[in-house]
């Protein structure tokens, strides 16, 4: 087995880095208070609501594996969590490919289809935030830098978007590049190389299906209204006197936040994303560190142990688990 140290080391140094800098400066005191007197029975409503926006991405992921195969939603819920849980717990995101491994062993469909539609799920999740910064760029007044920065970051996931749809419309040229690929490969790897991208093209077909996309849109949309809904009720917890879309904000910052800074469990990336997204409407970096951290627990308590306990009831540990990431997606033979 693949032991991803290095990786997790590099990752921990970077959290460790981000926990500084969004730490520099802080009133250790003002913190501490602000923690003691946050309202802690609201963390159990927070979790809850985490799990059920959880519930919807699994059913949303549902809709895109259509083309692989209709999958119960139980399975879905039980391959996402298995694989966000993974994310918590190993480096460099490779909790994305446990979740198509996880749903590739329990639904005896290609892995590499599977990891297609979280690919795709990756580029409307990309959309989705999009859609809720344009929103912010219309009530809060960020700077000409920021708001440059957004139309960057639209214009690279159009190309990626571009990209997967001429994969999936031009089979032909992606057969050429999967021979252009097995050419500079081992002859014995040769054949699987080919399976692989042509399942990965096959589970790429749901773009072609107008309802599929706009059940999809629906999905989404709920999921991130339920995880706006949990980032309000963790301000709640706290006497922050901010405007009525410090929400969405946050859900934007720290979305971001994750997803530049891969960090294990995100240590550190939701730290200076909260830090830096309450700091934007006027909250001290004190009492912003202290919400970062109830959030986090919001998010890491319940994932990481309901996606522990799918691992339990399968007979699997996360050795296992760290051992299929390890080595990508494979396909079963």
């Amino acid at each position: 087995m693949r032991r991803p140290g290095w990786q997790f080391l590099l990752g921990a140094a970077l959290g460790a880095g981000l926990l500084w800098l969004s730490l520099r400066g802080a009133d250790f005191p003002r913190l501490w208070d602000t923690l003691v007197h946050a309202d802690y029975w609201l963390l159990a409503p927070a979790c809850a609501v985490t799990l059920a926006a959880f519930y919807v991405r699994a059913v949303r992921w549902g809709v895109l594996l259509r083309a692989v195969k209709p999958i119960p939603n139980g399975s879905l819920f039980s391959a996402t969590m298995i694989g966000y849980a993974a994310n918590n717990l190993l480096p460099a995101r490779l909790g994305e490919f446990v979740r198509a491994w996880a749903i590739g062993r329990q639904e005896k469909i290609s892995r590499s289809a599977a990891f297609a539609t979280v690919v795709v799920e990756r580029v409307v999740d990309v959309f989705a935030l999009l859609f809720f910064f344009a929103l912010m760029l219309l009530v809060h007044p960020f700077s000409e830098r920021v708001r440059r920065s957004g139309w960057v970051v639209l214009a690279l996931n159009l190309m990626l978007l571009g990209a997967l749809l001429a994969a999936e419309r031009r089979p032909d040229k992606m057969a050429s590049f999967g021979e252009w690929l097995a050419r500079g490969a081992p002859p014995r790897l040769r054949p699987r190389l080919r399976v692989i991208l042509g399942n990965f093209v096959g589970g790429l077909s749901v773009l072609r299906q107008g309802p599929a996309i706009a059940w999809v849109a629906l999905h989404s949309l709920v999921l991130y209204l339920l995880t706006i809904g949990v980032i309000q009720v963790c301000l709640a917890a706290f006497d922050f006197q901010v405007p009525w879309y410090t929400s969405t904000l946050l859900l934007v910052a720290i979305s971001l936040g994750i997803t530049v800074a891969p960090t294990p469990g995100y240590v550190g990336a939701v730290q200076v994303a909260s830090v830096w997204g309450l700091s934007l409407l006027g909250v001290d970096r004190s009492r912003a560190f202290s919400y970062s951290l109830f959030y986090h627990v919001s998010q890491f308590v319940p994932i990481t142990a309901v996606g522990l306990w799918y691992l339990a009831r399968q007979g699997l540990t996360l050795r296992d688990v760290a051992g299929a990431a390890g080595g990508g997606v494979k396909e079963s033979t």
